[in-house]
């Protein structure tokens, strides 16, 4: 495992959550959604990272965070919700046309909060971040 990958994927996970943050006070909710769906993609991507483990899809790595993650305990199945959540918004608001609420933006960025703190949590606590 690279250390300096882990610092570039984390450096992402910040960015895509301030820029949902800011695009929340802008009333953008559809990025707000999008950006969240970021942060917690990526955030994924830094586990798999320090467990040595690619994957090639979205989906693929949703599969593997909630085997090597979930499954073992090592987080709770909220994670596993809030992953599935994010993703099932994301979707919605980048090819459908129906409009976003501020509510389903406003729990997007929370989960995105969550799951972004509880990762970071977790690479310190396991000396992986600083």
């Amino acid at each position: 495992m690279s250390n300096v990958q882990l610092i570039k994927i984390w450096k992402k996970v910040d960015e895509f959550l301030d820029t949902a943050k800011h695009s929340m006070t802008e009333d953008h909710f559809e990025a707000v959604i999008n950006r969240s769906y970021y942060t917690i993609y990526h955030s994924i991507q830094a586990l798999l990272l320090i467990e040595s483990v690619g994957t090639k899809t979205h989906v693929g790595a949703h599969n593997k965070f909630r085997e090597i993650f979930i499954k073992t305990g090592r987080f709770d199945i909220s994670f596993s919700q809030y992953l599935r959540r994010s993703f099932d918004k994301r979707q919605f608001g980048d090819y459908d046309y129906d409009d976003v609420s501020k509510e389903q933006a406003e729990e997007s960025l929370a989960d995105a909060e969550k799951f972004r703190n509880a990762v970071l949590q977790y690479l310190k606590q396991n000396n992986h971040l600083k």
